[in-house]
C-alpha cells in the first residue's frame, strides 16, 4: 500500500474554517508522494473560500449541509456523486463514515489511526495529520501554508490607502471577536492594547472578524477606539487572509483567522481562556500563547468540561478570559521583542 502509484484522490476535510485551514497541512505531502494524481478536497460552503486554490489541490467539491446536501436524500446525493468519480484513495480527515461508501479500494482514515477522539491525543491536530500521513510512507513536515490570496493585492492596496497606511508603515492585525463570546476579550482591553501598540511601536492596528448584521452587531462595532481601523464585516476571507500576511503582528482570541495567520507565518499571539491551548494553537507559534495568571476549576470548558458552568449559568462574558490582562499582553511583545 505504502508504495502505490494513486491516480486520484479525495480528501474528506472539515466544516468549520479553522478545522480546515489544519487539514490542508495534507496537501503537500500527499503532492509530493504522489506528483500525477487528481487530487479533491471535500469540505463546506463556508471553508470553500480558502480552500479553493489552494496550492497542491486540483478541485473542491461542497458538502452543503444545510443546503443541497441536507437531509438523508441529500446525502445519498452526494455519496453517489463521490462513487462516480472512482477515487483510488480517500484520505478521512474529519469524524465520518462517509469514506466507507464511495467506492474507493484504499481508505486511510485518521479516526481509525487514532483509536480515539484527536483531542485525547493532546497534541496539535496539524502534527497528528503528519504523524498520520508518515504511517503510510508519505513523507510530512512542519511547513507554511500555501494560500492563494495574490488576487486580492488591489483589495489591500486600496483599503491602506483609505486607512490612511502608508507604504512601509507596520502593521498590527488584532481578532477581537470569535463565534463564541466566552472565547472573545473585553474590547475596552483590545482599545488599551491598541493605544499601547501605537505608542511603543508606531503600529496602524487593524481589527479583523465578522460580527451578526444586527442590533447586537452593530453595537460591538460602536465600541472599537478610534485609533483602531476596523475591517470587521467589510473583507471576503481570502481578502482578510491577504491583509494579515502584510501584518508584522497579529492578536487574537481563539478564532480561525488568529490560526491561519500562523500558519501563513506571520508572528501571531493568541489568547486562550475557555478552549485548551493543547490540542489547537497558533500552529507555529505555542510559545505566545497568553492564559491567564490563575487557572480555573472549569478550565478549559471545551474540550473537556460538560456542561460548562458559564452556560449554564447563562454568563455572557468570559471570566476566565477577563482575567488575562493588557499588561501580559505586552509583556510578552516586549520580551519576545515580537515587533521587529
Amino acid at each position: 500500500m505504502k508504495n502505490k502509484e494513486f491516480k486520484k484522490i479525495l480528501i474528506i476535510g472539515h466544516r468549520n474554517i479553522g478545522d480546515a485551514c489544519c487539514d490542508l497541512v495534507v496537501v503537500k505531502p500527499l503532492r509530493r508522494k504522489f506528483k500525477n494524481a487528481e487530487i479533491v478536497f471535500l469540505t463546506s460552503p463556508v471553508s470553500k473560500d480558502i480552500v479553493e486554490g489552494y496550492k497542491g489541490l486540483d478541485r473542491v467539491i461542497v458538502f452543503d449541509k444545510y443546503g443541497a446536501d441536507k437531509g438523508i436524500w441529500g446525502r445519498l446525493r452526494l455519496v453517489f456523486l463521490l462513487r462516480r468519480e472512482r477515487f483510488d484513495l480517500v484520505v478521512a480527515l474529519s469524524s465520518t463514515l462517509m469514506h466507507r461508501y464511495i467506492g474507493a479500494r484504499y481508505q486511510w482514515s485518521v479516526r481509525k489511526y487514532l483509536g480515539c477522539l484527536p483531542q485525547d491525543k493532546k497534541m496539535h491536530i496539524a502534527d497528528i495529520y503528519i504523524e498520520f500521513l508518515r504511517s503510510f510512507g508519505v513523507e510530512a513536515q512542519k511547513e507554511h501554508w500555501d494560500f492563494d490570496v495574490e488576487a486580492e493585492d488591489n483589495f489591500c492596496d486600496e483599503f491602506l490607502r483609505k486607512a490612511g497606511v502608508n507604504e512601509g508603515e507596520r502593521i498590527a492585525g488584532i481578532l477581537p471577536y470569535s463565534g463564541w463570546l466566552l472565547k472573545d476579550w473585553p474590547i475596552e482591553r483590545w482599545n488599551d492594547l491598541a493605544d499601547l501598540l501605537k505608542s511603543e511601536y508606531s503600529l496602524k492596528v487593524i481589527a479583523f472578524g465578522k460580527v451578526a448584521d444586527d442590533i447586537n452587531g452593530r453595537e460591538k462595532l460602536t465600541h472599537f477606539s478610534p485609533s483602531i481601523i476596523s475591517a470587521v464585516n467589510k473583507t471576503t476571507l481570502k481578502q482578510a487572509l491577504s491583509l494579515i500576511k502584510r501584518c508584522n503582528l497579529f492578536i487574537g482570541v481563539d478564532s480561525s483567522l488568529l490560526h491561519l495567520a500562523s500558519c501563513m507565518g506571520v508572528e501571531t499571539v493568541g489568547l486562550f481562556g475557555a478552549t485548551s491551548k493543547e490540542y489547537i494553537y497558533p500552529y507555529f507559534h505555542y510559545s505566545n500563547v497568553i492564559t491567564p495568571a490563575q487557572k480555573r476549576y472549569c478550565m478549559p470548558c471545551y474540550p473537556g468540561l460538560n456542561p460548562c458552568p458559564c452556560m449554564k449559568d447563562k454568563i455572557t462574558k468570559s471570566p476566565c478570559m477577563e482575567d488575562i490582562s493588557v499588561e501580559s499582553v505586552m509583556q510578552l511583545v516586549r520580551q519576545k521583542k515580537i515587533v521587529k
